[in-house]
């Protein structure tokens, strides 16, 4: 039967590469991994630290940013909303101001017309009355 210091035998390291040997396992490091990684490690967790810190300086500036932008836009949308009152009371003026002078030409070419009809009313009206009182003479004449 197998003693166990046989059996752990398999287990035991493996050296570096030279000479053939019998065959194990690869060393166990860990213990020294931890020793040299300590220090960078340590080293990282200041830089890490800085990151945080300067990613929150970053997030800080960023609603400065955004908040001043915001601000702005406020702003923006406040200052067009006053220039488009204005731009309204401008247009309706305006419009206004059209719609009066096409009444007023209207109004001329209707007191021209009306003129025109009055003229030949004038012209006409000597002719209208010898008519109608011709008219009206021959009406009396044929009374019985």
């Amino acid at each position: 039967m197998a003693r166990l210091g046989d059996f752990l035998a398999r287990f035991r390291p493996s050296g570096v590469p030279g000479a053939a040997a019998l065959s194990g396992v690869p060393a166990d490091d860990s213990a020294g991994q931890a020793d040299e990684l300590t220090p960078v490690l340590s080293a990282l967790a200041d830089v890490q630290a800085a990151c945080a810190n300067e990613r929150r300086r970053a997030q800080q500036t960023a609603d400065q940013v955004r908040e001043r932008a915001h601000d702005q836009a406020a702003a923006i949308v406040a200052s067009a909303r006053a220039e488009a009152e204005e731009e309204r009371a401008r247009s309706a003026a305006l419009a206004r101001q059209r719609d009066d002078q096409a009444v007023a030409e209207l109004l001329r070419e209707a007191a021209a017309v009306a003129e025109g009809v009055r003229a030949r009313s004038a012209a006409r009206m000597p002719d209208m009355v010898a008519r109608v009182t011709d008219m009206v003479r021959s009406l009396a004449d044929d009374r019985p």
